[in-house]
Parts: structure tokens; C-alpha cells; sequence
């Protein structure tokens, strides 16, 4: 078997794996991604956690193929890569390798895993998900046609997906059922022809010393958000109220209304047949002035006092922290809880945090259901709060039932707003960062060192992580103030539309 090294030293621009998925995505992300890769911002916090998630759960699958040997060269000596990759396959005493160069026709793959058998090799693509999304298809459909084109006999092509019928026991992961391997042999077989006809389309795209022509659409933010969206809509005049205001509205008819020249809510025909939610927003939008139902008073008053004011942060994290939990389930660290003992009475305020290493569930519900006592009307916005109270009644049999309780407590604010008022200043979204500040003037997340949900979730395990006291003191801090603003902004809201009765 040898590896096709013939255009080690083409002068082209090269493909790899990852290109020809920005290609797929669209063509114009390709073409910046070859020519001018300046123009993408650096990582965030949120994308670089994918990136060190990616990377653990990449090291865990290289530990369930034993004995495979580590092509170590980096991206920026490819043809060592290349070479060492070559050596290693020659040696039938080597089982697996983890993250093998191979190229074929200026097409450039480093496989996650490539494991030896007698009938051929196996091509192992490890993802910290736990579906066969359709990107991960198309990939691991690249890397088969460059292996197949550069001689490399394949028995199997699949995908090493998390298992969420894992239930870790504690101790060490059983790495045979963390994860499940998901066979695609024959879907990449199918993809073939289609894959050849992309890679010239492609190569003919990074070649040229222009962009492609493409407009701006569904394809900068699926399946994965562009980080040339910026650079490509900065000189493009955008509505003031583009149709991606109107809630939920499909991709579909996103895309149909735009080939027919309409970008803005103020463009769309009279009959054109929308959503009542989505009509409401339409109307706001161009009368510029809040939409309000009749019904709103009495949905806001159909509370039993005391009023809880309560909000949860969870992290959720792929590998499974304490025992019998699965990939991905969310660890509920934190809440914050407001309350008012009557109409017109002064706050009060109840908190927990976890800030010790362990299982936090236990002594969160102790700390909730000594907070919330046995009566009054739990104030959340939307059904996270339910979801995650639901999660703790299973994890936690001894407290179930009380749990369990709280449940018909709950009042859903964000379900009051969405079906009995709009603000032209929500712009088309519920979410409370929408809500809040065009109803309570000067109270907003801005400046706060922690301003959403996935942010805290990073901050509590890095306060955990870390060894240094004076961290760990400030994320305390800035995920208390983060967790206080969020109940605190359910009771200001509530109080807001009721002066609008």
C-alpha cells in the first residue's frame, strides 16, 4: 500500500478536510478561508471550550483503541507528517494510528483514528456530539474518498459518537460504552461521486484570484456560524427591520422572500400569511408603538402569595462529572431566588452556590426546597427552571417527592409575555436580555463579567479548576451578581407590566 505523495509539492492552494466542509457550507467561506484568514476573528471563550472539549474527548477515544502510535508532526510540517504516517502504516505491528496524514490529489486529511485489521483499515471520525449530524456525514465522506484514492484498502468508515444511554457508575469511564460507534460504510461509498465533483468545484474556487459571488444567507450561521459573516455583510446596507425579526419564521421562506427583493418587514405584502405572534410583531414593527392583550392584568395576577422569583444555572458538559449522570446532562450549580412575602412588600433574597469539587445536586435541593417552603407561586421565565427541578426529583430520590411539588407552583412569565404584550424594542426576540431593558429603563447584562447561561456554566468549572484564591473569589462574585440579576430582572418585569394594567 502506498500513499499518493506525488503533489506533496504542488504549488496550489491545498484542500483539507475542514476547507472542504467551509466550501460546503459556502463557497465564499472557502475562498476567505484560503486567501485571507486574517479577516476571522480569534476564538471566543465559547468556541474555544468546543475546541478543549473536542480535544479531551479526542484523547479519551485514542485510549479505546490500544496500542496505536501518534503521528505527532503538526499542520505546520505536513510532509513529515506525511512520511511518518507512511512508516507507521508499512509496520503490520502497529494496530492504530491517531491522527495519520494522508493526501490525495492535493487533498489534505489527518484521520482521528485509523485502525488495522486483516480485511483493511477502519477510518474512526470522533465526535464529542452524540447524533450523526449531516456535517459529520459529508466529512467523514471526504476522508474515505481521499484514503480510497491514495491506496488505502477500507473495511469500515463510521463515526465514535457519545453514548447517551451511558450512565457513568463513577470511578474510571468504561470507554467501550461511553461511546458507540455508528457505522456509515455504505453511505460514504454512495457519496463518492458527489465528493469528486465538490473537490474540482472547490479546487477551481481557491484557485481563482476572486471571490465567488455569493449572497449573504441560511448558509452564514448553518451549519456552523461563519467568522467571515461580519467582514461579508459590512458594507451591505441592511434594513432597519429585516424579516428575521419575525420569530420563528423558516429559513425557507427567509430565503424566498429575499429572491423576490424583500429584506424588509415593511416590504411584505399585506396578505402575506404569518403566525399571530409573528403578526404582532409586524404590526408593532411598523407602528412603532406595543402590542397588549386584554387578558394581561388577570394572567399576571393569577399568582398565589408568597411570590418566589427563581433562577437556575447549570453546566452541561459532555463527559459525565458524578456518578449516574450521561453525556450532556446539565449539572445544576446555582440558583438565585427573590421573594415577596405580599403585594407591595420588600424583597428578600435566598442564594446557593456551589464552590467546593462534588456532586452539587443534593445540597442545591436541600438549600431550594428549604428556600421555597411549602406554598406561594414560583415566578420563572420560560421552562428551564421546570426542566431542571425535574431533573433533580429523578437524580434524587429522597427529595423526589418534594420536588416534584414545586412543580404546579411554577409560573411561566416568559409564556405571559409572549401571548399578552410586544415592544417594537424586543426586535423580535422574548429572551429576558430583550425583555428587560425595553420595559425597566437602566437594568440590563451589559458590562457584567458573566452575561449568559453557557458563560456561567465555563466560569463555575473554571472557579473549581482553579488554584488561586483571589479567581476563584471573582468568578464567585461575578456568577452570584449573575444569577441575582436574573431573578431580580423576573421580579422588576413583572412589576412593569403591571403598571401597564
Amino acid at each position: 500500500m502506498t500513499i499518493d505523495l506525488t503533489q506533496k509539492a504542488s504549488t496550489a492552494p491545498r484542500l483539507s478536510k475542514s476547507r472542504f466542509i467551509a466550501g460546503w457550507q459556502c463557497p465564499l467561506r472557502l475562498w476567505y478561508a484560503v486567501h485571507h484568514p486574517e479577516l476571522a476573528p480569534p476564538p471566543d471563550d465559547r468556541q474555544q471550550a468546543i475546541f478543549d472539549r473536542g480535544h479531551k474527548i479526542g484523547e479519551l477515544a485514542q485510549q479505546r483503541y490500544l496500542g496505536g502510535r501518534l503521528v505527532a508532526a503538526d499542520f505546520r510540517h505536513i510532509e513529515a507528517a506525511i512520511d511518518e504516517t507512511n512508516a507507521l502504516m508499512a509496520k503490520p505491528e502497529v494496530p492504530v494510528l491517531y491522527e495519520p496524514a494522508i493526501l490525495h490529489r492535493n487533498v489534505l486529511t489527518r484521520v482521528d483514528i485509523l485502525a488495522r485489521f486483516a480485511s483493511g483499515w477502519d477510518i474512526i471520525e470522533v465526535k464529542s456530539s452524540t447524533r450523526a449530524k449531516e456535517v459529520f456525514r459529508v466529512d467523514l465522506a471526504v476522508q474515505y474518498w481521499i484514503l480510497r484514492g491514495a491506496g488505502v484498502p477500507i473495511d469500515r468508515a463510521g463515526l465514535l459518537l457519545l453514548n447517551r444511554d451511558y450512565v457513568y457508575p463513577g470511578g474510571e469511564y468504561d470507554l467501550q460504552s461511553l461511546f458507540r460507534f455508528e457505522e456509515l460504510t455504505e453511505q460514504c461509498q454512495a457519496r463518492q461521486g458527489w465528493v469528486e465533483e465538490q473537490v474540482e468545484r472547490f479546487q477551481a474556487i481557491v484557485a481563482g484570484a476572486s471571490p465567488p459571488a455569493i449572497e449573504p444567507g441560511e448558509q452564514c450561521t448553518t451549519p456552523y456560524t461563519c467568522p467571515f459573516t461580519s467582514h461579508c455583510w459590512r458594507d451591505r446596507e441592511q434594513a432597519a427591520n429585516p424579516i428575521t425579526l419575525l420569530p420563528n419564521l423558516a429559513s425557507s421562506r427567509v430565503a424566498s422572500l429575499r429572491e423576490k427583493g424583500i429584506e424588509a418587514i415593511e416590504d411584505l405584502p399585506p396578505d402575506y400569511r404569518l403566525t399571530d405572534v409573528q403578526q404582532r410583531v409586524r404590526q408593532a414593527t411598523l407602528s412603532g408603538l406595543s402590542w397588549q392583550s386584554s387578558g394581561l392584568k388577570a394572567a399576571l395576577e393569577k399568582v398565589s402569595w408568597p411570590l418566589f422569583y427563581l433562577d437556575f444555572e447549570a453546566a452541561m458538559m459532555a463527559l459525565p462529572p458524578y456518578a449516574g449522570m450521561r453525556p450532556y446532562d446539565p449539572v445544576p450549580f446555582q440558583y438565585s431566588c427573590h421573594i415577596q412575602r405580599r403585594p407591595y412588600g420588600s424583597l428578600e433574597h435566598q442564594e446557593f452556590l456551589a464552590t467546593e469539587d462534588g456532586d452539587p445536586r443534593t445540597l442545591l435541593a436541600e438549600s431550594l426546597l428549604d428556600t421555597l417552603g411549602d406554598s406561594g407561586s414560583i415566578i420563572v421565565y420560560s421552562g428551564y427552571e421546570q426542566a431542571t427541578i425535574n431533573r433533580l426529583a429523578q437524580a434524587l430520590p429522597d427529595q423526589a417527592g418534594r420536588l416534584r411539588a414545586l412543580i404546579p407552583r411554577l409560573v411561566d412569565l416568559l409564556a405571559i409575555v409572549r401571548n399578552h404584550y410586544y415592544h417594537p424594542d424586543f426586535r423580535g426576540s422574548f429572551s429576558i436580555k430583550k425583555v428587560l431593558p425595553a420595559l425597566v429603563e437602566g437594568m440590563d447584562y451589559l458590562d457584567m463579567e458573566v452575561a449568559d447561561g453557557e458563560a456561567a456554566g465555563r466560569a463555575w468549572q473554571q472557579m473549581l479548576a482553579s488554584e488561586d484564591t483571589a479567581e476563584q473569589e471573582r468568578l464567585a462574585a461575578a456568577l452570584r451578581a449573575y444569577c441575582r440579576q436574573d431573578s431580580l430582572a423576573m421580579y422588576r418585569l413583572r412589576e412593569a407590566l403591571m403598571e401597564l394594567t
